[in-house]
C-alpha cells in the first residue's frame, strides 16, 4: 500500500497541487486548509480534514505532504508552511506532472511542484519548495533556489540564475546567464536584459526597478 499524501491548503494552488499529485501517481487523501468555513467540506472530491492540528497525531513516515499554499503575494506564508512540517520530519515528495518534459539530467530538491507543460532542460538543479508553474521554459543550467517561484509561461533563458525565495511572473523572460537576486520580483510579463538585485522590484520591457 503506498503512503497517503496530503496537501495543505485547498485553494485554487492546492486543487493544482492535488491534481499533480495524483497524476503523478500519488494517493490524495485530502487537504487540510484554515478556514472554518472549509471543516468537513468535499473540494474537487477530496475531503478537508482539518486545519494543521491533524497532523499532531501522525507520525511523520505515516503521510506525505505537499505544498498548497499559493505564492502569489504571499510567499512567506508558503516558505513557512514548508519549513513548519519538514523541520519536524515530515517528508514533502518532489512532484513531477507526467505532461512536463524534464531531462534525466535535473536535480529536485525536496517538495519541488513541477507543473503540467513545463519543460526543464538538462542541467537545471532546483531548490526545496521551488515551484515551476504550468508551461514554463527552464532551460540548460539554470538554478533554482529554494522556495522560488517561476509562474505560468514564464521563460528562464540558458544558465539563468534565481535565487532563493524569488518570483518571476507570467509570461515573463529572462535572458541567458543573469541572475535574479533572493526575494526579487520579477512582475508578469517582464523581459529581464540584467541582472536583479536582491529584493528588487521589476516590470516592464526591458526591466525597471518599480517605484
Amino acid at each position: 500500500m503506498s503512503t497517503p499524501l496530503i496537501v495543505i491548503g485547498a485553494g485554487g494552488h492546492g486543487r493544482v497541487v492535488a491534481d499533480l499529485a495524483r497524476a503523478a501517481g500519488f494517493e490524495v487523501t485530502g487537504f487540510l486548509d484554515p478556514s472554518p468555513a472549509l471543516r468537513g467540506a468535499m473540494v474537487d472530491g477530496l475531503p478537508v480534514l482539518g486545519d494543521d492540528a491533524y497532523l499532531a497525531s501522525a507520525a511523520p513516515g505515516s503521510v506525505l505532504l505537499a505544498n498548497g499554499v499559493g505564492g502569489a503575494g504571499k510567499p512567506e506564508i508558503r516558505r513557512a508552511v514548508f519549513l513548519r512540517f519538514a523541520e519536524t520530519g515530515h517528508v514533502f515528495p518532489a512532484l513531477v506532472h507526467p505532461r512536463a518534459h524534464v531531462s534525466g539530467n535535473v536535480a529536485l530538491a525536496q517538495g519541488c511542484q513541477v507543473m503540467a507543460g513545463a519543460t526543464l532542460q538538462t542541467g537545471v538543479q532546483m531548490g526545496a519548495n521551488a515551484l515551476v508553474n504550468t508551461g514554463a521554459v527552464v532551460d540548460h543550467d539554470c538554478r533554482i533556489g529554494a522556495h522560488a517561484q517561476i509562474a505560468p509561461g514564464a521563460v528562464l533563458c540558458g544558465g539563468v540564475t534565481v535565487d532563493d525565495g524569488a518570483h518571476v511572473g507570467a509570461a515573463a523572460c529572462v535572458i541567458q546567464c543573469l541572475r535574479v537576486g533572493a526575494e526579487a520580483m520579477v512582475a508578469a510579463g517582464t523581459v529581464v536584459i540584467r541582472d536583479v538585485p536582491p529584493q528588487a522590484r521589476v516590470a516592464g520591457v526591458p526591466a525597471r526597478t518599480m517605484g
